[in-house]
């Protein structure tokens, strides 16, 4: 891990415990979530368990479509490994190592023949599944439009959405401009973003004769993100006086877009106190208890990612052996570096 890898971490970390802190540190509001957890229908946990599953199930599909577009077919059971195995990396990784480093690079070790094609969609499953979460998030912001607008931070967090979202159609539309005109030259090799934005180019060069295909994987996604409802929706629903499925319909695609941000380590802190803070000033929830339904809605995440702790530890990759995740970094960034060229090459 680099020096500024090391920097990012440790500010995630203090932003982490600092959020947890503000949450946490009064006696008083700790002993009333306490005799929320004690007097909670814990059994409302088991669809919203199923419920998380059905997104890791879903997930695998997804991928393992686009990566058939690449000539890839490992079987759904083996891409479902994979995935499990990146939700469980997702989870205890600090910093800016995730589980898609992961799961790409045991894919490759899969598929040697083909690293590019790996690498590539997995940049082509993230654009289908956020081109799906902007969809569903547009449905409920404009059904839930007068109650969001009602209160200016709540509008403040819209923006930010907003301005996510937007971040992410000019990085996709930016992709496509240097593809279509060949660009990838002209483009600065120091240009913030750089990387980003010719793996886009180059997932465009080689998806555009299969575009039936990233349409399905945006299809897939819709569900997707229902599931994800689902098991929120469901953890609130274990504890009295929880503000109904409406309700959290109405803020979950603002908090997991927010918390999905760099903000604090696997979101831990933000997404509890933007459920506090959202759930409480448009519904009159308990901050107490919203913050207690953020917890528990994320420990059935934590739950699926130790099953797939226990699946790395039983996985055994196709060529054998094991490496540092330092390796696997260097691996991945070289795959990277070889589609930069390659774009580069297609657009001489």
């Amino acid at each position: 891990m680099n020096l500024k890898k090391i920097i990012m971490t440790l500010l995630q970390a203090a932003v982490t415990l600092f959020l947890l802190w503000l949450l946490f540190h009064d006696p008083a509001k700790r002993h009333q979530m306490v005799e929320a957890l004690q007097t909670a229908n814990l059994l409302w946990l088991i669809p919203g368990f199923i419920c998380f599953g059905l997104v890791l199930v879903t997930s695998a599909f997804r991928w393992q479509l686009l990566m058939k577009v690449q000539g890839i077919d490992f079987g759904w059971f083996r891409v479902w490994q994979l995935v499990m195995i990146g939700m469980f990396f997702n989870l205890c990784l600090p910093g800016g190592v995730g589980g898609d480093l992961i799961k790409v690079f045991f894919a490759m070790r899969e598929a040697p023949k083909a690293k590019s094609g790996v690498f590539l969609s997995i940049v082509v499953d993230r654009i289908a599944g956020m081109f799906a979460l902007i969809l569903v998030s547009l449905g409920v912001f404009l059904y839930f439009r007068e109650a969001l607008m009602s209160l200016p931070m709540v509008r403040a967090f819209l923006v930010t959405v907003v301005i996510i979202f937007g971040a992410f159609m000019g990085l996709i539309l930016f992709g496509l401009i240097i593809d279509r005109f060949h660009l990838a030259k002209r483009l600065p090799a120091k240009m913030p973003g750089h990387s980003a934005i010719m793996d886009v180019s180059r997932a465009f060069s080689v998806y555009a004769r299969a575009w039936k295909s990233v349409v399905a994987a945006i299809v897939i996604s819709l569900p997707l993100n229902l599931f994800i409802f689902g098991a929120a929706i469901f953890a609130a629903d274990a504890f009295k006086g929880n503000p109904g499925a409406a309700a959290m319909t109405s803020v979950i695609p603002i908090v997991n877009t927010i918390s999905s941000l760099p903000i604090s380590l696997a979101g831990i802190g933000v997404r509890e106190k933007l459920f506090a803070v959202m759930l409480h000033s448009l519904y009159g929830t308990s901050e107490n208890l919203a913050v207690l339904i953020s917890i528990t809605g994320f420990s059935l995440m934590v739950l699926w990612g130790l099953i797939g702790g226990i699946i790395y530890m039983t996985y055994k990759p196709g060529d054998g052996g094991s490496v540092s995740i330092s390796q696997m970094e260097s691996a991945v960034e070289g795959v990277e570096h070889q589609i930069e060229l390659e774009e580069e090459k297609h657009d001489a």
